[in-house]
């Protein structure tokens, strides 16, 4: 516990809990497409997801790393690591993040 500073707001500990949802369709080039046009704040992610891995399943992204991850696998993670999953998928280690737009 507070092992790390606090985030802007004061807050402790909120990264690494849970891979947290996204609203943000998961597609491996959405991102580096966007960089491409130059300077891109806060990114609406695409219109529709597509996983080249499971081309008929439709993805959203996760962000940052879960409790179940060993400090050896998980070191790399930080806020902005993403991966992916259905999104009918759920586990104890998948929550979610709110956002306002």
């Amino acid at each position: 516990v507070k092992q790390y500073p606090p985030n802007p707001y004061g807050l402790y500990d909120l990264s690494g809990n849970v891979w947290e949802w996204c609203s943000d369709w998961y597609r491996p080039d959405s991102y580096s497409t966007e960089a491409k046009k130059g300077l891109v704040r806060n990114p609406k992610g695409p219109s529709e997801g597509f996983d080249p891995e499971e081309p008929g399943a439709k993805k959203r992204v996760h962000r940052g790393g879960s409790f179940l991850c060993s400090d050896q696998f998980c070191a790399r993670y930080i806020l902005g690591t993403r991966s992916k999953g259905e999104v009918s998928t759920g586990t104890s280690h998948l929550g979610f993040r709110c956002v306002r737009d």
